[in-house]
Order: structure tokens, then sequence, then C-alpha cells
């Protein structure tokens, strides 16, 4: 070989190398793949071996199912935050929750926003119901969450309601997240890859732990809709409550558009009543708001109004076929004053669009939605009307 063709090899040689790596023949007999370890079998449960589950499994009464996934959202300063400890702290002190029986478990309020905000709600709440002594298995977490990293937070947070159960004697039932957003570790909530992280330590959590997991949401820009983020987020949840206000804000009204396995479409009216706490160092009063059970909410046990299904009718009867008529012009014509407690009634009636109430009269079906009528978040609410058949 010459000094030209040793050069020009080396040359070669030298592209190849750049242009990836250099595979050589394997001497000797070929290397059989390592044997994978066998799998498990998959449970099967036979046909002849399937039975109703006639126990219920329930957190609250027709509304949170033991070990289910929950979102509660809505627009800004519509009172979610409040709704949803409300909801917890009558689940960690076993106490009726508008008349619907409670399954009394230990609670954890991850509190990430507003740490002093949530102190005062919890302290307004205590002095409403008495409880300013009592001891219930209640604790909250006022500090930063990144739930999207499975071996960090999701893991201390598991640990964080073992020692909870153990220190209380009683299980975790219930786990709040408020905000979903202040738990998202700088994520993407519309990127189906960090949503879907989120979904799997949810999942993982509720697993570990055999509690519910909550989160509080917030709406998207078109309130229509539904909660902000990524979709499969809703695919996943068992149970999503929207949590609205009229165009006041005094009248408010949480409605369950989703449930997997319970009846959905319940609305809850209620209104935020104001407790002052104290004075600060000028002398200025202190306060906060409890919740106060607006008339939907009925003693006794989950059943609706019995005026519900005429009131349908004559809300149906108002729009004519096909028609549609703004919320608070259906209140008058109902002979009801328009204020915040009238409209949340009108609210818990007919469901917020996707969702929608379905009557029959007659051999007519006929299905009814609110829906916003502009693209602002304080637009009044309008009731549309759909002839089936």
């Amino acid at each position: 070989m010459t000094s030209a063709d040793t050069e020009d090899f080396s040359a070669a040689f030298a592209a190849a190398r750049r242009a990836g790596p250099i595979l050589f023949p394997r001497i000797g007999p070929p290397v059989a793949p390592a044997a994978l370890p066998p799998l498990p079998p998959l449970p099967l449960t036979w046909f002849h071996e399937i039975a109703p589950e006639l126990e219920a499994r329930e957190i609250v009464q027709g509304l949170i199912g033991e070990q289910s996934a929950i979102v509660v959202y809505g627009a800004s300063n519509v009172g979610k935050t409040f709704w949803t400890t409300d909801l917890a702290l009558h689940v960690a002190a076993g106490r009726r929750w508008c008349g619907r029986r409670v399954a009394q478990g230990g609670v954890i309020y991850c509190a990430l926003e507003g740490g002093r905000g949530f102190q005062n709600r919890v302290t307004a709440w205590k002095r409403r119901h008495g409880m300013e002594d009592a001891r219930i298995p209640f604790a909250a977490i006022r500090a930063s969450l990144n739930l999207l990293e499975p071996e960090a937070d999701p893991r201390r947070l598991v640990d964080a309601a073992r020692e909870v159960a153990a220190r209380m004697e009683v299980p975790v039932t219930l786990i709040v997240i408020d905000t979903l957003a202040r738990a998202f570790g700088g994520g993407d909530e519309n990127g189906p890859e960090d949503m879907g992280a989120l979904i799997r330590n949810m999942d993982m959590i509720r697993e570990a732990t055999g509690a519910s997991v909550l989160f509080v949401h917030h709406s998207g820009k078109d309130q229509a809709r539904g909660a902000r983020g990524h979709t499969s987020l809703r695919a996943a949840v068992d149970t999503e409550i929207e949590v609205t206000a009229d165009k006041e804000g005094a009248g408010k009204t949480a409605t369950t558009v989703k449930q997997r396995d319970l009846e959905k479409g319940e609305g809850f009216p209620f209104t935020l009543k104001r407790v002052e706490l104290g004075r600060n160092q000028h002398g200025e009063p202190v306060t906060s708001c409890v919740v106060e059970a607006g008339t939907g909410m009925l003693a006794g046990g989950p059943q609706r109004d019995p005026e519900e299904a005429a009131l349908r009718e004559r809300i149906a009867h108002l729009l004519g076929p096909d028609g549609q008529m703004l919320a608070r012009r259906v209140c008058e014509e109902l002979g009801w004053p328009v204020n915040g407690r009238n409209n949340a009634r009108v609210a818990g009636l007919i469901p917020l669009h996707p969702d929608h109430a379905e009557i029959t009269m007659g051999e007519q079906r006929i299905r009814m939605w609110r829906t916003r009528d502009g693209d602002s978040l304080t637009a009044p609410f309008k009731i549309r009307r759909q002839d089936l058949s």
C-alpha cells in the first residue's frame, strides 16, 4: 500500500466515523438474549362471580365516592375555595353536609395559595359551627408542591397521609389540592405529557393512601368549555363540579357536571356570610366568610325539590319550541324576585352547557341548558330549549 493509499484510507475512515458508529462483525457464536422473567397473570372475574355492589362506598352521600378523583372548578372569586373548605371540614368532622350522610375520615388540605386567607376561613368555620375547641382529623399543608415528579412530592404527600392517619387514628379519606396550577411545577396544563404525568401521580396517591383526591381548579377563557387545561383531566376524573356566581356575585351555585357512577346535574346554591374574627393593630375588623346553604340544599337527604319537575316544565313552556330566554327574564316570568338566590335556583334546575336537562311533556322530548349571553365571564346566562321529538 502506497502512502497515497494510506492517506485515502485514513480520510475515508475518518469520514465514516463522523457519519456514525462503525460496526465490526461479531466473532464467535451469537449470544442469546436474556430470558425475561414471567409476568404475573391478570386477575379474571368470571361471569357467574359478578354480583351487584349494594353497599354505598361514598364519602358524601350521592356526591363524592370513595377513592375517587374530583375537580372543583370555576372562574376567579366565585367562592370555589370557600365551598371546598366547607365540604372538607364537614368530612373531617363527620357532620352531615346539606342533609347528606358523611363518612368521617382524615382530611389533608394542601393550601398552596393564600395561606393567611386559609387560616381565617378555617377559623370562621370553627366559630360558625361551635368547634373552636374541637379536635378533628384535619391537617393542612402550606408549602409548595410539584406533583409532576413521581419520586418527589407525590411520595411526600403519601407519607404525610400516613402520618396523619397514624396520629389521628383514622384513615385519610380526602386530600384536597388547592389549586391544581400551584401543584403543576411549571408544567404545561394544555400539554398531554404534563397532564398525563399529573394524572398518573394522582392515581398513585389514591392507590397508596386509599383517599379521594380533589383538585380546586380554574375554568378556561371560554367558561362554557369547562375546566382549564388538557381534556385528559376531565376524562380521568370521576366527579366534576362547577362553581358559578350570578351577575351580582352574591348568589352562587356548585353544580355536578360530571359523575362517573353517581347522579349528575344536581345544583347546590349557596351564599357567603361575613364573619368578624377580631381586630388588627389599627383597630380595624379582620373578617372572613362561611358558606350558607341555599334552598336547594335540603335537609334529610339528597332528595330533590318536589316541585323541580313542575318548574322545569314551566320553564320549557316559557321558552317555547326551540326557544331561548335570559335567566333573569325566566325569574320574572315565574314571579320570582330577580336576586342571587333565585338566579341560583334557576341554575340548579338548568345545567350549564355541555350538560343539559331533559324532560318529557306528553310525547315531546325537550332538552334545556344554560350558556353565557356573550364572551365575558360576567355576561348574563341564557336558557335554551331544543325539541328532540
